[in-house]
């Protein structure tokens, strides 16, 4: 969760600061983005429900109908995998939000026309 929220933060969510120029760049960066959050959204879910599962199956020991040691193990393990894929897809996002913000032209500078001295 903290690596999410700090590169959401690093990268201002995509609806702070500049905007991007239009390049294959930021299309790749708003579907990396959009994949970042249901990767996390998935690994979350997947990790709560095994621990869910974990403290129900540590309360009930003692009933012996009840066996979901492989279950367990499959959940966790799913929930791990999409914790490295969503660390994979955020790299991937950010090098995409950097490549879409570089050569930004600067606007510092008066764009505007000038009166002649008169």
């Amino acid at each position: 969760m903290a690596s999410q929220l700090l590169i959401m933060v690093a990268s201002r969510c995509l609806c702070g600061g500049k905007a991007m120029r239009p390049s294959g760049s930021r299309a790749w960066a708003i579907f990396l983005f959009i994949t970042c959050w249901v990767f996390f959204f998935i690994a979350e879910v997947c990790l709560l429900v095994a621990s869910v599962r974990n403290g129900y199956h540590t309360k009930y020991l003692s009933d012996p109908s009840y066996s979901c040691q492989k279950v367990r193990k499959g959940i966790f393990g799913a929930g791990a995998a999409f914790v490295v894929l969503t660390g994979i897809v955020s790299e991937l996002y950010y090098v995409s939000y950097s490549k879409a913000n570089d050569g930004q032209p600067s606007y510092d500078r008066d764009a505007g026309i000038r009166m002649g001295s008169l």
